[in-house]
């Protein structure tokens, strides 16, 4: 089999195997079979094409591995872990977010029916919850953006982004398709759902794992470990204790209450570097004209996006993040009186508005005062300054901050369903933080034209990742409390629903390396 790079295909006609033929000087008829590995949209040039990858079998296959983009290869697969012998008790996974979804349908697929104990409601009735929210201003604490059944990717771009080679990426993707994703996800170099399709695919993959064995016991918080000699027996959650070995802790980056209780039980938790910022709002056309540029208006294009980066002069890292072509900005605070921000798109992604975060670099010297969880207290204190009775959202035209004054009427309309109201947005920022996003937002202009004219800024984005790590060992389990798997973004191990999931993932195969069965020589089979 083949590995064939750099085909190019109008996008005005379907992708066939005469493409593939054109590229190695063949006929038709000499493709065998393919199937496709990578698409991306390439609008540099006179011609607008997509450039696929493929694996492919050919006949008189050594003919061409001297050809440029034609080398030899064949897909990976992803292999699930070996049957392993049961624990004693049933593993637990805390939070139904990507990485305890994919943890349970691992553990599932194992045969261990795990127990999953999710903090909020079932995706049906949370998304009834946050519609209210943005109808009507009333928060509920336990269902929200941030808390319930799918976790804080639920209700956002669904982009699917990952940059990592690691196949469990594949059985990530696998399983969305599975569960009712475009199976083009697949090979899409910038797959994305979409919150209106992932609130499906969030319900049957809880489906799935329940046909498996698992169980789903929501509204049920984490209260606190019991442990022996260092060793996980049991949890108790706000409906009693749990018999329990191995526990996955996959609760999400805005879990505080959980991590205060595990500090307090001597778990060991450190801070990092995070980011925080700002959503910017432009016109969804403006975007589509600047990226797709003498293309602008060419056949049926969807939504365009960017990816940002800008060292500053200071050392300060920003970047866009979680971008949303033709999505709304909305309200994701988890705790009342506070104001937190994020992106969300429809798979139609058809909003006037393209929104992202733009995000500078907290460094730990920002916020340490010598506690583990400051990074917490750094992010709280921010979130309350910027409340606005409400959750009125403050915004700032870009060029007004710039400028350094307060505005008086947005540039455009933004998408943010409650209110809004003008101020000062470099209040929120330090002075270094402040010089950054300034930089950065003048770079950023010179690459979109128009970005700082005709841009708002809303506030405040301070949810992108965990300011905590939960240290562990290659065992993937905690030092101090064995049977402990800190799991995913809340544990600072991931960012983005991939790569939660993948880390789900590897959590779950290390647990069940934990039991897993010796042949008759005593080796043990992975």
């Amino acid at each position: 089999m083949l590995k064939i790079s750099q085909i190019k295909c109008p996008v005005n006609r379907e992708f066939s195997r005469e493409e593939i033929a054109s590229k190695l000087h063949c006929r038709p008829e000499d493709i065998l079979s393919y199937t496709i590995d990578r698409c991306s949209l390439d609008a540099r040039h006179d011609e607008l094409v997509h450039v696929y990858s493929v694996y492919a079998k050919v006949r008189n296959e050594s003919v061409y591995l001297r050809r440029r983009d034609v080398e030899a290869g064949e897909p990976k697969v992803y292999e699930m872990p070996k049957p392993c012998r049961l624990p004693d008790e049933r593993p637990v996974i805390a939070g139904f977010g990507p990485s305890g979804m994919f943890a349970a349908l691992i553990l599932a697929e194992c045969g261990y029916r795990p127990i999953v104990i999710e903090r909020g409601r079932p995706v049906e009735q949370r998304t009834k919850d946050v519609e209210r929210f943005f109808r009507d201003g009333i928060l509920d604490p336990e269902s929200n953006i941030q808390y319930g059944e799918g976790g804080a990717g639920t209700f956002s771009d669904g982009k699917l982004t990952a940059r990592s080679k690691d196949l469990r990426v594949q059985k990530v993707m696998e399983e969305l398709i599975e569960a009712g994703a475009d199976p083009e996800i697949a090979w899409q170099a910038m797959p994305h759902i979409g919150t209106d399709v992932l609130q499906k695919i969030v319900r049957n993959i809880r489906e799935k794992v329940c046909r498996l064995g698992g169980e789903i016991r929501f509204e049920t918080r984490l209260e606190r470990l019991y442990t022996e000699a260092g060793k996980l027996h049991s949890v108790q959650t706000s409906r009693g204790e749990i018999p329990c070995q191995d526990l996955l802790l996959c609760t999400g980056h805005s879990a505080k209450e959980t991590y205060t209780q595990l500090l307090a039980q001597k778990i060991a938790i450190v801070q990092k570097d995070f980011a925080l910022g700002v959503r910017v709002e432009h016109p969804q056309q403006m975007i589509d004209r600047n990226q797709y540029g003498i293309h602008y208006g060419e056949y049926d294009l969807p939504a365009a996006s960017y990816r940002l980066t800008h060292t500053s002069s200071v050392g300060r890292g920003v970047y866009s993040f979680c971008m949303c072509p033709g999505g709304i900005v909305i309200p994701s605070m988890s705790e009342p009186e506070t104001m937190v921000v994020n992106g969300m798109s429809y798979a139609a992604r058809d909003g006037k508005n393209a929104n992202s975060a733009i995000l500078v670099q907290v460094f730990r010297r920002d916020f340490d005062s010598g506690h583990p969880l400051d990074g917490f207290r750094y992010q709280k204190k921010l979130e309350t300054q910027a409340y606005i009775d409400g959750y009125t959202a403050p915004v700032q035209n870009i060029r007004d901050y710039l400028d350094r004054k307060i505005s008086k009427q947005a540039v455009i309309p933004s998408s943010y369903p409650l209110d809004t109201a003008y101020r000062d947005m470099s209040a929120f920022f330090s002075d270094e933080q402040n010089a950054s996003l300034a930089e950065a937002f003048l770079r950023f202009d010179r690459q979109i034209h128009g970005f700082a004219d005709h841009g708002i800024m809303i506030g405040l984005e301070s949810r992108s990742s965990s300011p905590i790590r939960i240290l562990r060992g290659m065992d993937g389990m905690s030092a101090e409390c064995a049977g402990l798997y800190p799991c995913g973004e809340g544990a600072g191990y991931a960012g983005g629903i991939v790569s939660s999931a993948v880390d789900g993932i590897r959590q779950a195969e290390n647990l069940l390396k934990r039991y897993a069965v010796a042949d008759s020589f005593g080796h043990v089979i992975k």
